[in-house]
This record gives structure tokens, C-alpha cells and sequence, in this order.
């Protein structure tokens, strides 16, 4: 039997295109034992009541002639989540209490972890920043990891080239970032690939996106549980899309990152504009 190994995995929606860029509205979470498929789970989700109000919705642009910012158009989610927070009020919660409960429940895993930790993390502290004046997660003890990093590095292999090159065209498109010019590496595409489903489309709401996250979690630490302690935990590195461009064998990109330099917690709050714009959360 498996020595039980507790995971938390989170996932956070944020406003965008604004004054507002990275404030949670939206965070979901699940947590369980990684190592056994068949273990319950526990799962939350909270719509973050500050930022819910009509104004943070509003997609805004600078105009360079004026300097001034300017309103662009209603965020689409908008509507969504509006009503789905009036017919379920109790997922509507303070922050600060958001936060109480998720650092409790972060107090009773073995690790914690998002599919681009760089981003969820950063939101986090900025958001507790913009109503606390500091961040929040320095101040918790645990242990995080980065599914992006992971499966990139390790799932990403020849194998999986090889997947994608034996599709037809129409499906090899759903392999590919937004712009189309490189191998995409979303949790989305990971989802297609590991469940030879190549037109699974997300929901981009936190706990739907946390509990997919969650499943490749669980996948990843069943095929590499030695490597994810050794090499994954408390020891988050940062990914390059050359990786997937130079279909670099797994080994290669293992050795390649033994040499990178850890990302710093400090570092992760500004990694934002290195990923493509919004297609590797």
C-alpha cells in the first residue's frame, strides 16, 4: 500500500485588462491524497465578494494620445458569474475570511501546488495586498510545486510529440498556443493529451479548473513520485516554450534544468507578461 502523500491543488480567476489586472473573484480548490485514485476529496470555492461590484468588470485601455484611461467593454464573465453568485450567496465570502479558510486547510496537506504557480501565487499576494498592504503566502509554512514546470519537463517527451504529429490537422491545432506558431502547454492541453481528448475545452472557473489540475496531480505523482519530492518540491523553476519548440527529450530538459537558477518567491510576482497571455494558466 502507498504511503499517503496529501496534496492541495488551487486555481484562481482573476480580473484582467484594467486598473484591476490579477485581482481574485473567483478561487477553487481541491485536496486529497495524490496517491490514491480512489481517495475522497475535499473541495471549496469562493467568489471573492470585494471585487464582484460591476466595476471591476470593465475592460479599460489607455488612449496614448490622451493619457487617460478609457472603457473598453464589460468583461463576458461578468453575467456568469453575477447570477451564479445571486443563486448561491453563500459562495460569496470576504476575502480575509477566504483566506482563514484556505490557510487551514494548507496547514493539513503535504504540499500545495496550481498548474502555473507563478500566476496563482502572484494573484493571491496582490490581491491581499490591495486590501491588506501585504502579501499573504510568505507568512504560511508549506510545501508548493508547479504542475507547469512538472509536465512540461517530464509528460512532454517523445511519446508525446509523436501523439500529436500522428493526429489530423484539425486536431494538431488544438496542441498549439493561441497564436498558433508553437506547441501550446496549457493545463487544457496536458488535459487533451493525458485523456486523448483533443477538443476538451475548460471551463475557466476555479473549482472545475482546480479539480482537472488536481487529476494531473494525481497522474504526475503516481508515474513520478521520486522525482516530484527530489526534483519538483519547494524547488519551482520557470519554462520556456524553446523547450517544447526544440522537442527536447524529457532527459535533456531534466538536465537543463538542474542548471536553472529556483524562482524566488519574490520572483514569481513578476513573471505575468513571460507566459503567452492568457493561454499557459
Amino acid at each position: 500500500m502507498k504511503t499517503k502523500f496529501t496534496g492541495l491543488v488551487l486555481d484562481t480567476e482573476t480580473h484582467f485588462k484594467s486598473e484591476h489586472n490579477k485581482l481574485i473573484y473567483d478561487i477553487g480548490w481541491v485536496m486529497g491524497d495524490l496517491r490514491n485514485a480512489t481517495a475522497p476529496k475535499i473541495e471549496r470555492r469562493f467568489f471573492v465578494k470585494e471585487f464582484l461590484p460591476l466595476s471591476f468588470w470593465k475592460h479599460t485601455f489607455v488612449n496614448k494620445e490622451t493619457g487617460n484611461r478609457q472603457f473598453w467593454k464589460i468583461d463576458s464573465r461578468a453575467e456568469q458569474t453575477q447570477r451564479h453568485a445571486f443563486d448561491e450567496p453563500s459562495m460569496v465570502q470576504s476575502w480575509d475570511f477566504i483566506m482563514s479558510v484556505l490557510h487551514a486547510d494548507v496547514s493539513m496537506v503535504d504540499c500545495v501546488g496550481s498548474y502555473n504557480w507563478a500566476f496563482d501565487s502572484s494573484a493571491i499576494d496582490i490581491t491581499n495586498r490591495n486590501l491588506n498592504h501585504s502579501a499573504i503566502l510568505p507568512t504560511w509554512d508549506f510545501n508548493k510545486f508547479c504542475l507547469q514546470d512538472m509536465y512540461v519537463r517530464k509528460i512532454v517527451d517523445r511519446n508525446y510529440f509523436k501523439y500529436i504529429d500522428n493526429l489530423d490537422a484539425d486536431e494538431q491545432e488544438n496542441f498549439m498556443s493561441h497564436s498558433g506558431k508553437n506547441f501550446g502547454y496549457s493545463a487544457e492541453v496536458m488535459t487533451r493529451y493525458i485523456n486523448k481528448h483533443t477538443d476538451y475545452i475548460e471551463s475557466h472557473t476555479a473549482l472545475d479548473d482546480s479539480r482537472v489540475e488536481f487529476e494531473l496531480a494525481r497522474l504526475f505523482v503516481d508515474r513520478h513520485f521520486t522525482e516530484f519530492k527530489k526534483d519538483f518540491l519547494n524547488n519551482v523553476k520557470s519554462v520556456s516554450w524553446t523547450l517544447l519548440r526544440d522537442r527536447l527529450s524529457s532527459a535533456e530538459k531534466m538536465r537543463k534544468r538542474e542548471v536553472a537558477k529556483p524562482i524566488e518567491d519574490s520572483k514569481l510576482k513578476n513573471l505575468q507578461g513571460i507566459l503567452d497571455f492568457g493561454g499557459n494558466k
